[in-house]
């Protein structure tokens, strides 16, 4: 056996171990200590916890915020609730509710193109905001229709609300020459304003992703204007989608955002199919600092990124310690540790694994 192959095969193990450790370590979080469920009773006075609030374990490090995506059933989200996941998406279009389709449409659990679906938005609260259970709560609203019918929902159970509360919308057309129409940014930034003044606004654009597709300074600056001009107060996050947040072009113009916008964050989410660059996508997230980036995406991608992480710190390791580098007979570039994670991670890729996850 080749000395190459030798040590590509140990810096393999290295980084699965470390994998493991850390999905291991991550799932034996429970739901909510005593300290936690102090630390609720006390946020609860002002109005609405945010993620370190309830999770003080993750510091400053918000890329460590666990989430359940597309939770627009009633199974995915007894199953989200019983899990570690520290916040739940779930999308609110107006549809059938399957209990009483002959029922005049309402606020519904489902991301177009579905129109039917077994929860409510109200069935969907009264089961998230059980007193026992303690996740934060993002809503991706669909369509301008259902915003405030959904939101008047929401505010009738508002005295029950002690988990983070993010509203979130496509309110921009964006990148690749999207074609899905935007909700109204003035009506969503008013009315979530004046519903919920202190949740956190969540607004991005629509996308698609193509070739050299990127997030351009126009596109960034109408983000700037419309939140500007709607005096916002409360927290703001960006949606920025993977695939397209790695040229050097949208790392320019995000942190430029980030910059005209206090305060503000981005959640990194992706499509189920979206290829990204893994190594360019961690050199952006360093770029913005961990302390302003959550992550939000499909398993295969998230195991991708936690093993090249594992994996580069790995074969530094190595590197350093055995003197690799200086013989030249074994390099790991961001190209083979990629390809190395992408295998490792191959059976998140596959159907029956695949979290449910569309176009934003």
């Amino acid at each position: 056996m080749s000395y190459r192959l030798v040590m590509t095969v140990l810096t393999c193990w290295i980084v699965v171990l470390t994998s493991a450790f850390s999905v291991q370590k991550h799932e034996n979080t429970s739901d909510l200590t005593v300290d936690r469920m102090e630390t609720v009773v006390h946020v609860a006075n002002r109005a609405f916890p945010s993620v370190v609030d309830i999770y003080p374990e993750i510091g400053t490090d918000l890329t460590q915020v666990t989430w359940a995506h597309g939770v627009d059933t009633r199974k995915k989200l007894e199953r989200a609730l019983r899990g570690s996941v520290m916040m739940i998406e779930a999308d609110v279009s107006l549809g059938k509710w399957k209990g009483d389709p002959l029922s005049p449409n309402r606020p519904i659990m489902a991301h177009p193109p579905v129109t039917a679906s077994d929860l409510t938005l109200e069935i969907f609260l009264d089961i998230a905001l059980d007193e026992s259970q303690y996740k934060g709560i993002k809503l991706d609203f669909k369509s301008n229709d259902v915003l405030e019918r959904a939101l008047q929902i929401i505010k009738s159970r508002e005295n029950r609300i002690r988990v983070p509360l993010w509203l979130n919308a496509d309110i921009i057309q964006g990148p690749v020459g999207a074609t899905t129409e935007p909700l109204n940014a003035d009506m969503f930034l008013s009315l979530t304003k004046s519903y919920f003044p202190t949740a956190v606004v969540s607004v991005g654009w629509t996308t698609r992703v193509g070739k050299d597709g990127s997030y351009t300074f126009d596109h960034v600056r109408k983000m700037r204007d419309v939140l500007i001009g709607a005096q916002i107060t409360a927290p703001v996050t960006f949606p920025v989608r993977a695939a397209l947040a790695t040229t050097l072009e949208s790392r320019e113009n995000i942190l430029w955002l980030l910059n005209q916008i206090p305060g503000s964050t981005i959640t990194i989410w992706n499509s189920f199919g979206d290829e990204v660059d893994v190594p360019a996508l961690l050199d952006f997230i360093d770029a913005i600092g961990k302390e302003f980036v959550y992550i939000d995406v499909q398993r295969g991608l998230r195991c991708q990124i936690s093993r090249y992480r594992a994996f580069r710190s790995a074969s530094s390791w190595l590197l350093n310690t055995l003197a690799i580098a200086r013989t030249g007979k074994f390099s790991a570039g961001a190209g083979f540790l990629a390809l190395v994670t992408y295998v490792t991670c191959m059976t998140s890729f596959l159907p029956w694994n695949a979290d449910s996850y569309t176009s934003q």
